[in-house]
């Protein structure tokens, strides 16, 4: 029998390996994030995948997506061109910007999938209620949620004689801001600029809490012109008191990205800094010496025209769609699905937000080893009153970028008249949602 030259013998057996591979059907899918260029989320992402193909060995995933800021830009081109990711990580707020991007739907209805496990996903994922559109279930609250607080450093507040379990309401809080802003030193950075957190930050921390909605009342439907709300008394009160405190009474120090005000927080130049748990692992890959200098209260409660209103932070978690264009669907379901375990829930507490799954985080496991970020958790079960999220329609992209120019507008040097601005705006808003 002749014998096969070596080159060939090797190209036969790689060959036979190709076969072999695509005999057995090698599944690859692709999943797309905004967290995946921030160093912790990169490690939990890259350890989730190795674990799940520990057991799922034909399985390749491949992550991938920009920076926050371009993230969303070139989703919207992705799904408008039809080649997004088989698995796309977004937040409840814009889910139905998205889907509706192509007709009759961009994510796939999950609720077939979820009914066949029989696992209790509503009762025990932390955001899942968010994943509803028109009925239907278009995405898993797999992954993990921050709600926000106030960090303070404590050799700051000790030094200035404050004491930081006595902030219980807004004076209180402005008394503080002004006592800590002294030389080189604020109370606390905010973001002005065209990032959105010139608005969300406001909205979040105090407006909410008193106008009971910034777009419309309760961010609930009708989602129409008519109940465009963000001109309110209330809100334009909220508006001219947030501008005094950055431009007359300069506790605040204004920057245009957040990493400008945690920078200030890190520097000791800032007592203050609004942020969700995630900042804790932050803190500690900065300097271990400056997590243990670190504390966290909630947000107080803000007090208007003498009566006190509890803070209604919204819970901020990622969740997972799977496009509907996906090349294996099953298999898109079976990941997503896996990371609900507490198998992965314990590895995504690594990134420092508070896993969705509660059958983990409500654990004394957790709450031992993540005593910091448990507070969030306390916070609100004891503390703020019910979360109110963004409104889910379709225009609310259009509706926040709108804002986030009348936030520029206000909230910057120029210092523009809150309540011309809000009236404008609130007309603005009624010319998108007559579109």
């Amino acid at each position: 029998m002749r014998k096969l030259p070596t080159i060939m013998l090797i190209f036969a057996i790689f060959t036979l390996y190709g076969a072999s591979a695509a005999f057995a059907g090698v599944t690859e899918l692709t999943f797309a994030t905004s967290l995946y260029v921030e160093e912790p989320h990169q490690v939990v992402l890259d350890k989730l995948l190795a674990k799940y193909n520990e057991t799922h060995p034909n399985v390749k995933i491949t992550i991938y997506g920009s920076e926050y800021a371009n993230f969303w830009n070139n989703l919207t081109t992705e799904i408008i061109s039809g080649n997004e990711a088989d698995i796309v990580q977004i937040t409840p707020d814009v889910i139905a910007s998205y889907n509706s991007l192509r007709e009759g739907g961009a994510f796939v209805e999950l609720s077939p999938y979820m009914q066949k496990t029989g696992k209790p996903y509503a009762a025990n994922l932390v955001g899942q209620d968010l994943c509803m559109l028109d009925g239907r279930t278009v995405a898993l609250a797999n992954y993990a949620w921050g709600t926000t607080g106030v960090f303070y450093r404590k050799s700051m507040l000790e030094k200035a004689g404050v004491n930081p379990e006595s902030i219980k309401n807004s004076d209180d809080f402005v008394k503080a801001l002004k006592t800590l802003t002294k030389g080189d030193a604020v109370g606390m950075g905010v973001v002005v600029s065209a990032h959105s957190f010139v608005v969300d930050e406001w909205i979040r921390m105090f407006a909410r809490a008193v106008s009971g909605g910034v777009y419309f009342p309760g961010e609930a439907p009708p989602y129409d012109a008519e109940h465009i709300a963000v001109n309110s008394p209330e809100n334009i009160w909220m508006a001219k008191w947030w501008q005094e405190l950055i431009l007359k009474d300069r506790v605040f120090k204004p920057g245009p990205d957040k990493k400008d005000a945690r920078e200030l927080f890190w520097n000791g130049l800032a007592a203050f800094n609004l942020d969700g748990p995630w900042f804790i692992g932050m803190t500690e890959q900065r300097d271990p010496a400056i997590l243990a200098d670190t504390g966290l209260i909630p947000h107080p409660d803000m007090i208007y025209n003498n009566k006190s209103y509890k803070q209604v932070p919204d819970i901020s978690p990622y969740i997972a769609a799977i496009s509907t264009k996906s090349k294996d669907i099953d298999a898109a379901w079976d990941f997503i699905d896996w990371m609900t375990s507490d198998e992965a829930q314990e590895i995504i507490a690594e990134c420092g937000m508070t896993p969705n799954s509660r059958s983990y985080s409500e654990t004394e496991a957790y709450k031992t080893k993540y005593p910091l970020s448990y507070k969030f958790i306390t916070f609100l079960s004891d503390v703020y009153g019910k979360p109110m999220q963004a409104p889910n329609t379709e225009k609310y992209s259009e509706l926040h970028n709108a804002f986030v120019q009348t936030g520029q507008n206000m909230f910057g040097e120029l210092g523009a008249d809150p309540k011309t601005e809000l009236d404008a705006l609130a007309v603005q808003m009624k010319e998108i949602m007559n579109r």
